[in-house]
């Protein structure tokens, strides 16, 4: 069962949410082998088909972990996929579990993930007319606005124009929009991979309520795991993702910000100098997170920022980095 609960932000307050990966048969481009060189996640997927009312009970199952628990809470459900993915989850299916949600009062978040070429407004208006007073949200991964690094840094197959199509027939169909962007994808410097966040929040920014800074870490069997072994990229520094947040939060102040640094501190996933500290930095991004009190990451100790700063301002590429 893959199901669990953690500190975040619900509807802009603190509180917990509880993530749910649905036992789907995952992403329609991994199973014609385009998927996005970064991912592996549905490499997960279940290999054997589960039935449609077989994946609505285990959404009860996984709802049992807050039921009756004075909130709030978000559900956040994930597919290794598209939720509006017809071939993962039917219209019936998707109808069921929304109204089981519409019928517990302390979720008040719900969450759902779709590349944008399968944001459909019939799709989205059905689900946001079973729950009208709940935070819906249509979490798109976007990844970066820059169609080139789109392309040959990422494999997305789809470009910033058909994000923005997909944005706004998800407000026109009375859903918020979550917008995933990737921090340092391959074959940019640590400083082209700040500078790339930063002009695809400004640009992405009339379309979005919800910005997720999704900060790299290596998964098994992909393109960025390959180069990594080989010494040819390094994950984000930590001090990038708390420029990032914090410039961010500053310039957007109305806008949710959200990260989870995934493998904080540890050689595959965003780290600094590789000490205990790193794990703090960490916690203080998810602190910050849950609650978008940025004096959280404002006030954390230089540890190894001086060579940080060096490489960025420098310009440095990761083989450069070898021996550091």
């Amino acid at each position: 069962m893959t199901y669990w609960t953690s500190e975040d932000n619900v509807a802009g307050k603190p509180g917990t949410a509880l993530f749910i990966i649905l036992p789907t048969i995952g992403c329609y481009r991994f199973r014609i082998n385009q998927a996005c060189y970064m991912c592996a996640y549905p490499t997960a997927a279940p290999k054997v088909r589960w039935s449609q009312d077989a994946i609505v009970d285990y959404v009860k199952e996984a709802l049992k972990r807050i039921e009756g628990k004075k909130g709030p809470f978000a559900v956040r459900m994930f597919t290794s996929g598209s939720f509006l993915d017809n071939g993962e989850l039917k219209p019936e299916t998707r109808r069921r579990i929304f109204e089981i949600l519409a019928k517990m009062d302390n979720v008040e978040e719900i969450v759902i993930e779709s590349r944008s070429e399968l944001v459909r407004y019939d799709a989205v208006k059905e689900l946001a007319e079973i729950v009208p007073d709940k935070h819906f949200e249509v979490a798109i991964g976007l990844e970066t606005a820059n169609n080139d690094i789109a392309d040959v840094s990422i494999n997305k197959g789809n470009t910033f124009e058909d994000f923005v199509r997909a944005a706004e027939i998800t407000h026109e169909a009375g859903a918020r929009v979550k917008t995933y962007l990737l921090l340092k994808p391959i074959f940019l410097s640590e400083r082209d991979g700040i500078e790339d966040v930063r002009e695809s929040i400004i640009k992405a920014e009339p379309y979005t309520d919800t910005f997720s800074i999704n900060i790299t870490d290596i998964q098994k069997g992909t393109l960025y795991e390959r180069l990594w072994e080989k010494g040819e990229y390094r994950p984000p520094w930590l001090w990038s993702a708390v420029e990032v947040i914090i410039w961010a939060k500053k310039r957007f102040p109305n806008k949710r910000i959200l990260s989870d640094p995934v493998g904080a501190g540890s050689k595959r996933g965003p780290h600094n100098c590789l000490t205990d500290y790193d794990r703090a930095i960490g916690k203080a991004i998810k602190k910050f997170s849950a609650t978008q009190d940025i004096s959280y990451i404002e006030n954390l100790k230089p540890e190894c920022r001086e060579k940080w700063s060096y490489i960025v301002e420098n310009g440095l590429l990761d083989w450069q980095l070898i021996t550091w």
